[in-house]
């Protein structure tokens, strides 16, 4: 199958997904089209270095767990300068499945993290975070890089106030 007609839902992504493709986009443009929705994304086919004001896009990312293992994922480049943890949706790909740092408003039960830390082949937090992320791609803002301090949820949406949890 072309390249140019591969749609997936976001959350489907793999890692050989990225592997193939460091950049994909959301189809925004086609909600209305059978099967595919505002979670919707395809291989981006412009030019890099990628300028995120193009749209919405999903890169190529890797991190550094605070016990120094390293993982593939991807991350959101921020839009109009909002490079605030929120936005970035930092994803990691394992075996065993994906592991997103944002929970949005749900706080997450002590049962899940340790599922999720299980995931990742960890016991503790203390092995996972702090965590250091730096997009893959090159990025006309330059590279999108930062520390994520545990798992975020939004605490107050009227000011976009963010929780951290571990």
């Amino acid at each position: 199958m072309s390249h140019l007609h591969i749609r997936k839902q976001v959350y489907e992504l793999t890692a050989d997904d990225l592997d193939q493709h460091t950049v994909w986009e959301f189809a925004l443009d086609e909600e209305g089209e059978e099967g595919q929705d505002e979670a919707t994304v395809r291989p981006y086919e412009g030019n890099q270095p990628l300028n995120p004001t193009d749209g919405m896009f999903i890169v190529c990312a890797h991190f550094l767990l605070a016990d120094g293992t390293r993982m593939q994922g991807y991350l959101t480049p921020p839009v109009q300068g909002d490079s605030s943890l929120g936005t970035l949706q930092q994803t990691i790909f394992k075996i065993e499945g994906r592991v997103s740092f944002w929970f949005g408003m749900l706080t997450p039960e002590p049962k899940q993290l340790a599922e999720i830390y299980a995931c990742l082949g960890k016991l503790s937090s203390q092995e996972v975070f702090p965590i250091q992320l730096e997009s893959d791609v090159e990025l006309t803002c330059g590279s999108v890089a930062g520390q994520l301090p545990g798992f975020l949820i939004l605490e107050e949406f009227a000011t976009i106030k963010i929780k951290v949890v571990r």
